[in-house]
């Protein structure tokens, strides 16, 4: 956002240099203190005496409470009788804060509705840009006004002088702001004081009003971002189908409009961009408001109530009654939603400008506010869908009437077990059965956050979330619009699967169905999936509650908390559930890279370390992040030594795990190591560090762990599994350059849409069963030893004549016998599709076993063995010298796919980035999608239909496929009692 300055002086004013005495902070004293924000605002209310509070937290019962709660010791909390807010104390730092002083926790009154990650104060999005604040200052005027006045300056820029008042009045409903920058540098600067909201995905979206906005943003990445700024009355998000409804807003005090940019990930709300010679400055002074709510209403209310004071616009009030024959509830905002926009029928819908959106309450009453003297678009959605438009004039307080919803139908269903009728927990997916019942079902949040076919509610939130929802002992109750559909029944990948199809009318009925449990999963193998999210995470809404039920649903049994930079524990959940015995969770974090820093070779910007998983992790609600260790602004070694130093005490060292090692930036900031490094898979690595990118990747920044000391790495990751090819590529080159890191396979599950839990899984070899007598170290131990398969489905046992006997995959090298064999038995349920086994040896497919026979029924419960077999060894290595490895794949055949380019330049780096994707049997140039790109992309298998033997599984993982994969096995063919590594070219 930092502007280059030719390409905006058209839309810039310039702010004139400071010539005389100033206001606030603007002088320059350091006493000085920033006046109050927001002068011309005043509520009034009963506020009773005691109720406005200012302290800093001291203990853990401190602490707000809420699952996007972060308030820590050290931090201050502000509080009257409608609102509490957050400020992180000096060295809290969290997210894209670098020091602390910005905004963790906003709820309504003394609630547990957090719905914010962090608002911070930028002039822009590139490091440098935002503000580290190094003084912080409480003032308590009670019972008038409680405040903190945090000074600094913008982050690394000593002569950028930034402070900023965050203040609580009687009765505010939210808190007001008040930033001032000044530009004490000799050049002049391009700014725009604004706060920064980061929503970082599947969660509050941002509403800001505008022709065709409202919800809907322009996409656009670093370089093309000037050209998405846009002028708004206000900025209103709530957290739709998250486990604490609330609703925030913010209006400028000084102005009428902000402007700023809008996504999914983060929203920028503040001055117009201005030309800021220097000596000059800037004040931005706003409402931010929160208040308790599932839809933006009550915030957009509160916003123009604001504006009311500041600018004089006139509000109205409007009512109406929404109503759904034979509806048996209509209160949740999947099943009515009510949105305003300016303009008439006659335009088109993209020219509106929306200013609302609500949802009825159980009796299907509504109210919107909106400024008056407008013509008015009314639109009732239902079901994601937009089903009654009418036009309002709108001149004062109005009844729009009753507006009356085509009838859905309310379907039950039952799950049971086929063997002992017990109930089950599972998850039920909605399918559209035919064309004419998709065109008619499909449906979007608004426009936002993808298409489901049926919408059955948000899908980052609770159950129903898009086309599935969570069945709790054996039963759950949807409504499900009109027309025919497949139910699936589904409880993880060694089940049978079950469907009905029905066609569904305005009626109540019940949808009964039954799973068996298929002997699959080996008896000495525990079920793990090592990276899951919740609401806890700041890209998560799911609800505790449903989080854990979706454990249960997929029939995983150990689940590592590896929520996005926070500790956080599911033991009281999992205890409330009853889930105890058969089900442990462990305590992690993901670690994720927010502020650029890190300098490679041949590259001009900063870039962030990735993401790595640690666990398990000492939960510690008194500290920051509960305990997780900051992770800014280093190494990944340190960062190991770091996480080393967290661990829970049980284990002597927590599991490095690094986690989708090649996937795509986002948002300028890499989720893999090694592709921010850039790595070249075509070459090895240095001794030491050599002043490359690989020597980075081997050294050890402090003289503890190495940057390449990780235990594990994800090799699937993801239901739809659509970066497995790059992935499993970079752990291929691992083992040929001889790092003996183990395999993983996990879901990444944020919701329960973007992935199922435990699709893919880990069985892990540990020794030990999950519930009370889970030994978390022997589980581990067999995660570093490599004692673990990665699956969605098919299951691979694989053996090899060692020596001294029978192996198994492992990290330990062993010499295989005189005329050893392979021995490879591949299983799997009906519906997961077996079309082919592959041996993989030192990186290249040696041999494939295909014309792999279909179980005849799908939702049946036998022929589950697909192959069991035996294969000479000695032909398998043949063109290999010295030590080798070898692992076994399953599942169905991979796409062709290709290297056309490197990350930095067009250079091949080893890397599948393109596959065929014209089908032509051949990857090139013609396979490039894209204006101006040189690779890319790599897709999946298209969605199968109905008669190809992936189409149920597809169903249940968005159109992912079936892959397995073994660890290695390690050959010390010479007998040397190590591994000698092949190098990269796999020793061939």
């Amino acid at each position: 956002m930092k502007i280059v300055l030719s390409v905006v002086l058209v839309a810039a004013v310039a702010v004139s240099a400071a010539g005389c005495a100033k206001e606030g902070c603007l002088g320059g004293d350091a006493k000085c203190v920033v006046p109050p924000p927001c002068p011309k605002v005043s509520f009034t209310c009963d506020e009773a005496a005691g109720a406005m509070a200012i302290e800093v937290i001291e203990r853990g019962d401190q602490r707000p409470k809420g699952q996007n709660a972060l308030g820590a010791v050290n931090d201050v909390v502000l509080r009257n009788s409608k609102a509490t807010v957050v400020i992180a104390g000096l060295g809290n730092q969290n997210y894209l804060d670098p020091n602390g002083g910005s905004i963790l926790d906003l709820t309504a009154g003394p609630g547990t509705n957090d719905a914010i990650n962090d608002i911070l104060q930028v002039v822009g999005v590139l490091p440098g840009d935002s503000a580290h604040y190094t003084s912080l200052e409480l003032i308590d005027e009670r019972p008038n006004r409680v405040a903190v006045l945090v000074k600094g300056t913008l982050d690394g820029h000593p002569d950028l002088p930034i402070a900023t008042r965050y203040e609580l009045a009687k009765c505010d409903p939210g808190v007001r702001v008040r930033s001032e920058i000044v530009n004490r540098s000799p050049d002049t600067q391009m700014w725009t004081l604004a706060d920064g909201f980061y929503w970082s995905k599947r969660e509050p979206i941002p509403f800001a009003p505008g022709p065709g906005s409202g919800y809907v943003h322009p996409s656009f990445g670093l370089s093309t971002i000037n050209g998405v700024f846009r002028l708004f009355p206000f900025l209103a998000a709530s957290n739709q189908g998250g486990a604490d409804p609330a609703a925030l807003s913010s209006a400028s005090c000084t102005g009428p409009s902000m402007e700023g940019f809008h996504s999914d990930v983060v929203s920028s709300a503040g001055t117009k961009r201005t030309v800021v010679p220097p000596r000059g400055s800037l004040v931005f002074e706003r409402f931010i408001s929160v208040t308790t709510g599932s839809t933006i209403e009550p915030a957009v209310a509160a916003a123009l109530e604001v504006r009311r004071q500041v600018v004089g616009d006139a509000v109205a009030t409007l009512k109406g009654i929404v109503k759904r024959p034979g509806a048996r509830s209509g209160a949740a905002e999947r099943e009515a939603a009510v949105l305003i926009s300016e303009g008439t029928l006659a335009m088109a819908p993209e020219k509106r400008i929306p200013w609302n959106q609500t949802a009825p309450a159980s009796d299907g009453s509504f109210t919107l506010h909106v400024p008056t003297g407008k013509t008015y678009v009314l639109e009732v959605h239902a079901f994601g869908r937009k089903l009654i438009e009418q036009e309002v004039q709108v001149s004062g307080d109005a009844d729009v009437g009753t507006l009356t919803l085509p009838s859905t139908g309310a379907v039950t269903f039952e799950v049971r077990d086929q063997d002992t009728d017990a109930p089950l927990e599972a998850e039920v997916f909605v399918v559209a059965a035919d064309d004419a019942t998709k065109d008619a079902v499909t449906g979007t949040f608004f426009g936002q956050q993808g298409t489901c076919s049926p919408w059955l509610g948000p899908p980052p939130g609770a159950s129903p979330a898009c086309n599935r929802l969570l069945i709790h002992q054996g039963t759950g109750t949807t409504e499900v619009p009109l027309g025919k559909f497949h139910f699936y029944a589904f409880h993880g990948p060694f089940w049978t699967l079950a469907r009905e199809t029905a066609e569904i009318t305005p009626t109540s009925r019940t949808i009964s169905l039954k799973l068996k449990a298929l002997p699959l999963q080996p008896s000495d193998a525990v079920s793990a999936d090592l990276h899951v999210h919740g609401a806890a995470s700041f890209d998560s809404s799911i609800p505790d509650f449903d989080r854990v039920l979706s454990f249960a649903a997929s029939d995983v049994e150990v689940l590592v908390a590896t929520d996005h930079d926070v500790i956080h524990d599911y033991g009281q959940v999992v205890q409330d559930l009853g889930y105890a015995n058969r089900m442990t969770t462990i305590t992690g974090v993901e670690t994720t890279g927010h502020i650029p820093w890190m300098r490679i070779p041949n590259y001009g910007f900063p870039l962030v370390i990735g993401h790595y998983n640690f666990w398990p992790l000492q939960y510690d609600a008194t500290k920051p992040r509960n305990g997780a260790p900051f992770d800014e602004l280093i190494e990944p070694g340190e960062l190991f030594d770091r996480a080393t130093a967290a661990r829970d005490p049980v284990v002597r060292e927590p599991l490095i795990e690094l986690n989708h090692p090649w996937a795509d930036s986002e948002f300028g900031r890499d989720l893999g190591y090694p592709r921010a490094l850039a790595l070249d898979l075509n070459k090895g690595l240095p001794a030491s560090d050599d002043g490359t990118s690989a020597g980075m990747f081997v050294r050890s920044p402090k003289g503890g762990h190495a940057n390449n000391s990780h235990d594990a790495q994800e090799v699937m990751n993801g239901s739809q599994n659509d970066l497995l090819l790059p992935y499993r590529t970079y752990w291929f080159w691992s083992l040929n350059v001889g790092l003996l890191k183990t395999g993983t396979a996990n879901s990444d599950s944020h919701s329960l849409v973007d992935s199922t839990i435990g699709m893919p899984r880990n069985l892990v070899f540990a020794g030990t069963k999950a519930g009370p007598g889970f030994d978390v170290n022997r589980f581990n131990d067999a995660i570093r030893a490599g004692k673990v398969i990665g699956t969605n489905g098919p299951i691979i046992e694989a053996t090899v004549e060692g020596a001294t006997g029978l192996k198994s995959p492992s990290m330990e090298p062993f010499k295989p016998k005189d005329g050893a064999a392979l021995h490879v038995k591949v299983s799997a349920a009906p519906w997961v599709a077996v079309q082919e086994i592959r041996i993989i040896v030192n990186g290249q497919v040696v041999k494939t076993i295909g014309m792999l026979p279909q179980p005849a029924d799908p939702f049946g419960s036998s022929e589950l063995v697909r192959y069991d077999g035996t294969l000479p060894l000695a032909p398998l290595l043949d063109g290999v010298s010295g030590d080798a490895w070898l692992v076994v794949e399953a599942g169905r055949p991979l796409l062709l796919a290709g290297d056309l380019g490197g990350v930095i330049d067009d250079t091949p780096d080893g890397v599948p980035d393109t596959t065929d994707n014209n089908g032509d049997g051949k990857v090139d140039q013609a396979d490039v999608e894209g204006a101006g790109e040189k690779s890319g992309p790599i897709k999946n298998p298209p969605s199968p239909v109905e008669t190809d033997p992936n189409f149920h599984f597809a169903k249940i993982t968005d159109d992912g496929y079936p892959f397995a994969f073994t660890n290695p096995f390690i050959f010390d063919r010479d007998g040397n009692a190590r591994y000698d590594a092949p190098g990269p070219k796999g020793g061939r």
